[in-house]
């Protein structure tokens, strides 16, 4: 009786898949344009970043359809909008509507990263069940949810990229306490996995500290220690060689891993030992002669006052 019933609504399921197939058609031209994320966002990337590996069982709630933006293993079939990107996804898509109409939406399962308040979800089970809640207009879906909690408030519109420089920057200031240690900080990258480099100057400091006191340096006197003795004379340095200016879009912190992992091999060349002044160094070896920088001006167009 029941499939009697569902088999009334596939005419209306299959007409819906033919809208949802367009809009993700025209979906994906606008995310070209914009440069904005198509995809749903990998959980198993986000996962791997995580310093909590086991999540809390929550139990059924109702999980805010906007926030829902990745997948567990199925992020190449849907848009970042839930909607189909392969016409083979029909006969699927049409079933699931289809009893959908007739008996009602069961719960689906999600990963939940992040608190209540900023967090985003991840599909578990149920990829057709929010494709085709969302195609509804559904505002909320009820929802196992196994939660892994921090206090990072997330961009439902981010990318991957950026969701994994959130969660680094999360892990960072809890391993580091800098946020404690030092407020005004301001170490941002553009990129992802820079933090796990910062964290190893400071593993590898504190064992250089160690080593020549003779005794186990405390890890957040190492923290502070890299802090004044390394990052900020590099930084200062970065801002009075007015190198950044080569690197559009990128941050000091960007630039400070960048000249960290050149050290080694440009030390010895420029023949300086701190990272500072091979900063002022390549500064000193890029600046235009006076006379190209001469040039420069005559070129500027003037204006009358």
């Amino acid at each position: 009786m029941n499939d009697a019933k569902s088999s009334r609504f596939r005419p209306h399921a299959s007409f819906h898949f033919e809208s949802a197939r367009r809009q993700a058609l025209l979906e994906g031209v606008k995310a070209w344009f914009s440069g904005r994320a198509r995809h749903l966002v990998p959980f198993e990337a986000v996962r791997s970043h995580l310093r909590q590996q086991h999540p809390l069982y929550l139990g059924v709630e109702l999980a805010p359809m906007d926030k829902i933006v990745g997948s567990v293993g199925r992020y190449q079939e849907f848009t970042r909008n839930f909607l189909p990107l392969h016409d083979s996804m029909r006969e699927r898509w049409v079933e699931v509507e289809a009893a959908t109409m007739a008996r009602g939406l069961p719960p689906v399962e999600l990963y939940r990263v992040g608190g209540s308040v900023g967090g985003l979800y991840f599909v578990k089970d149920g990829h057709h069940r929010v494709a085709i809640g969302r195609q509804m207009g559904n505002e909320t879906i009820e929802a196992h949810v196994w939660a892994f909690e921090s206090p990072v408030q997330f961009d439902p519109e981010a990318s991957l990229d950026e969701l994994l420089i959130a969660v680094g920057r999360q892990n960072f200031l809890e391993r580091t306490k800098l946020l404690e240690l030092a407020p005004d900080h301001d170490i941002h990258f553009t990129a992802p996995g820079q933090y796990n480099e910062l964290l190893a100057q400071i593993h590898d400091l504190q064992d250089k500290l160690s080593q020549i006191d003779g005794e186990p340096l405390p890890y957040e006197d190492a923290v502070m220690a890299w802090y004044e003795m390394v990052y900020l004379p590099a930084v200062e340095a970065i801002r009075r060689s007015g190198l950044l200016v080569d690197f559009p879009g990128r941050t000091e912190a960007d630039l400070f891993v960048w000249l960290s992992s050149q050290y080694e091999a440009l030390s010895g060349r420029y023949g300086v030992d701190q990272l500072d002044q091979l900063t002022l160094a390549l500064a000193q070896e890029r600046r235009p002669s006076f006379l190209t920088r001469l040039l420069r001006r005559l070129r500027q167009p003037t204006t009358n006052d």
